[in-house]
């Protein structure tokens, strides 16, 4: 058949450039070490692979790239894993970390869909798409296509390849489900019980996946970062305090209990930045504080049914916090999330109602620009054109909470979702360099469609 001449073409082509793309996985390697591994709280390990031979031509064959492109050059340039580069790490929670290490590291893009680190321009990686990715078999993975670039020369060069993360068990999984399921050359029905017992492995590799964990974050990683992770233990322990505290009297009063433990977590978070908390002795000051404070609470009558007042209008002169401050002010007696976040914000704050709540965001406002690159924004302009920019963005980022309105914006999701809108905007503004008082409206568009809080 024709087809296969064609392929047989292709996959020719394929065996006499193999060597470079060897060399490239190799660079690739390389490159993700510095950029990633060096930077890395964890342990991480990268490895590579250039697809054999047959696997490009059982590929080419399976997924008919004959068909989608004109020539042979273009079906190999396309095969998006024909270089293939995994990074490993001890345990399937660290997944999450090693990908958000990437965001953190390639932050500099041309088009918001691939991004590269600047110091390291010919490594591209696409995270546009939301991760981790959905596999037909119902179970996540971090995959991430990526872009190979080389302007030097009098060719430029673009090669694909893949970038997976996976932990130990998943790596274990994943040869089990390959070689079971995909790499069988029998034809068979895939039975009930079959599915059923993979399920079950899978699940059991989980429960030892989580054991392990428990353990290594015990007795491993203390010897490299003792510091860190005590005060991670403090604040669990202190939002947990404010939760049971807070929990109990809700049972009293409703007869049941709403889940807010990410309300919590937020608090606790403000309690110990907004009281200058760095060292582990101010780590113990503000525990022993908040002690002291949960413990009068106990002995107290709290109304979860009676509406919170501001003992006077809500007027600061900051644009973003009055537009956000009077956002509250309206919703927290008619969502009961807002109104449970802000009565345990209250009677944990020794504070006025109105004074507490400036003070909150204040800090909230340092969260989203803390992260922004709002300074880059003093590359292109003047000092003072480049205030009158973040005056402008934070405003108009008064007015995008103001129309998502949802209480995970003021969760550490949704915070890092507004930070990377509007991190995003500052990349565009700074790359495009507008006439900011004529096209400022542009970029305040493109800020409330980047926010996702899905």
């Amino acid at each position: 058949m024709d087809i296969f001449s064609y392929v047989d073409e292709v996959v020719n082509y394929y065996e006499k450039i193999q060597q470079r793309y060897l060399g490239i996985a190799e660079e690739l390697t390389q490159m993700l070490e510095e950029i990633i591994v060096k930077n890395s709280e964890y342990t991480l390990t990268v490895t590579s692979r250039v697809k054999e031979v047959d696997s490009v031509r059982e590929k080419l064959i399976r997924n008919s790239y004959y068909r989608l492109h004109s020539s042979k050059e273009e079906i190999i340039a396309n095969v998006q894993d024909i270089i293939g580069l995994r990074i490993e790490c001890k345990f399937t929670e660290d997944e999450r970390y090693v990908y958000s290490l990437i965001e953190k590291l390639f932050y500099r893009t041309d088009d918001q869909i691939y991004f590269f680190n600047e110091d390291y321009p010919k490594i591209r990686l696409k995270l546009s798409d939301r991760q981790p990715l959905k596999q037909k078999n119902g179970f996540d993975i971090y995959k991430i296509d990526g872009r190979y670039e080389d302007k030097g020369g009098d060719n430029e060069l673009r090669i694909n390849f893949e970038v997976q993360i996976k932990s130990m068990i998943n790596m274990f999984w994943g040869d089990i489900e390959h070689k079971i399921i995909y790499k069988n050359p029998s034809y068979f029905m895939v039975e009930q019980q079959v599915v059923e017992s993979m399920a079950s492995i899978r699940e059991n590799l989980s429960l030892v996946d989580r054991q392990l964990h428990k353990l290594y974050k015990r007795y491993k990683r203390e010897d490299t970062s003792k510091l860190h992770y005590r005060k991670e233990n403090i604040e669990a322990i202190l939002s947990k305090l404010i939760h049971d505290t807070f929990a109990r009297k809700m049972k009293n009063e409703l007869g049941f209990v709403v889940q807010f433990k990410d309300t919590c977590d937020s608090i606790v978070d403000y309690i110990f930045v907004v009281n200058n908390a760095a060292q582990m002795e101010d780590y113990g000051r503000v525990m022993m504080d908040t002690f002291f404070i949960t413990g009068n609470i106990t002995k107290q009558e709290i109304s979860f049914r009676e509406s919170i007042t501001l003992e006077r209008e809500f007027n600061t002169g900051d644009a973003f916090v009055d537009t956000v401050g009077v956002t509250i002010q309206r919703l927290i007696n008619v969502d009961f999330n807002w109104h449970l976040f802000f009565i345990i914000l209250f009677e944990l704050e020794r504070g006025s109602n109105v004074d507490d709540l400036e003070t909150f965001l204040r800090y909230y406002k340092g969260r989203l620009t803390a992260n922004a690159e709002l300074s880059r924004l003093e590359e292109v302009y003047s000092e003072e054109e480049a205030q009158k920019i973040k005056t402008d963005l934070m405003s108009e980022m008064g007015y995008v909470f103001r129309r998502n309105a949802d209480i995970t914006l003021l969760y550490a999701e949704g915070v890092k979702a507004l930070t990377k809108a509007l991190k995003k905007t500052v990349n565009n503004i700074v790359k495009d360099r507008p006439d900011w008082n004529k096209e400022k409206s542009i970029y305040f568009l493109y800020l409330n469609n980047s926010v996702n809080l899905d």
